[in-house]
């Protein structure tokens, strides 16, 4: 991406599980990492990560209807399942969930209304 990247690429990695310098490259490309329930599960490793990653980097996402958080795990995920992953994130970050939702919805603003057609 980094080589097609000519100022006018942007977009969210969904369900992002990578590493810190994964993330990294993603944010030095202009990108947003997606960050859903999989934050939420307890070896899944990917709350380590998260915690490393500026909240300026990341958009909540539900993967509906797959990927529900704790404690929804193994159920239909749905849109407002969002708290539980805020939530987490919050925790990881010490912030408050305010917080987390105010600066993760800038985010989202940004991106998406980056790609509305003119």
């Amino acid at each position: 991406v980094s080589e097609m990247q000519d100022g006018g690429l942007s977009g969210v990695f969904h369900c992002f599980n990578g590493t810190v310098d994964e993330a990294k490259k993603i944010t030095d490309t202009g990108f947003y990492m997606g960050i859903g329930g999989v934050v939420t599960y307890k070896n899944a490793g990917v709350d380590k990560t998260v915690a490393k990653l500026n909240l300026e980097n990341l958009v909540l996402e539900t993967d509906a209807p797959y990927l529900s958080p704790s404690p929804h795990r193994g159920q239909r995920n749905q849109p407002n399942y969002l708290t539980f992953i805020a939530q987490k994130i919050a925790e990881l970050h010490d912030v408050s969930l305010t917080e987390v939702a105010k600066i993760t919805s800038v985010n989202a603003e940004i991106v998406f209304n980056s790609h509305q057609l003119s």
